[in-house]
């Protein structure tokens, strides 16, 4: 860990109240001469500020922290660390430390705990990528009006980039094509241009050259289960670079 981050995990620490007594005391002393240091807990301390406020402490039970104890990884002789997926480190041995856990209720409420529990998460787990991603381009004068991201999984994330007029009584509705010989297959209704998560289960794994595009249909989506309406956007998958 780099001396900038290592800085900041102490800052984060002495805040969380994870410090010990006589640590908590040298880190006190360190603030009054070390600018850093002390910029860095005023950030600490910002941060949970609002949880602070709005937070009731709680003094969680036995009970709980048996429950806690249960879902963290087991703890090795050493200081326990979480077990990052391949290709991600985690930033600090303190997400797998119960007496992280505790020193964050303690700090901030219950409240705290399951903030913590989302930032770990999202720390630990890498960022998904898409399989393919289409420019939906509309007439050539209008130029692109959305970007479509499609990922293994079935879902699709679907970002306007410009607004899309929706007549009353109509409804935007996006589409794809992987086979001509299966036809164009529903996505997804929108009642205004914003960006939206789609799901499709069934269908293959995204691939490139695949089309997508949206049409103006009626409320409710085309009766028909094929597109009925004008296409508004359209574009072929590729493969991000």
């Amino acid at each position: 860990m780099s001396p900038d981050r290592e800085l900041d995990a102490l800052a984060g620490e002495y805040v969380l109240g994870l410090a010990e007594p006589e640590d908590a005391a040298e880190i006190e002393r360190r603030m009054r001469h070390e600018p850093e240091l002390a910029r860095l807990v005023s950030v600490w301390r910002e941060r949970f500020a609002p949880l602070d406020m709005v937070a009731d402490r709680i003094e969680p039970g036995e009970a709980l922290w048996q429950r806690i104890t249960a879902e963290l990884p087991a703890a090795a002789p050493s200081p326990a660390v979480a077990k990052a997926p391949a290709g991600v480190r985690p930033t600090s041995s303190l997400w797998s430390s119960i007496g992280f856990w505790r020193g964050s209720a303690f700090a901030t409420g219950f409240a705290s705990v399951a903030l913590v529990a989302a930032l770990g998460s999202v720390l630990l787990r890498p960022e998904p990528q898409p399989v393919v991603v289409a420019v939906l381009q509309g007439e050539a004068s209008a130029g692109p009006g959305a970007i479509v991201e499609a990922f293994s999984d079935g879902s699709i994330r679907l970002r306007p980039l410009v607004d899309i007029a929706v007549p009353e009584g109509k409804t935007l509705q996006v589409w794809t094509l992987w086979d001509r010989a299966v036809g164009p297959v529903p996505l997804g209704l929108l009642q205004q241009a914003q960006e939206s998560w789609l799901a499709r289960e069934g269908q293959p794994v995204p691939r490139s050259e695949q089309i997508y595009e949206i049409t103006l249909e009626p409320e409710g989506g085309s009766p028909t289960g094929r597109p009925t309406g004008p296409i508004l956007y359209k574009g072929l998958a590729s493969r991000p670079l």
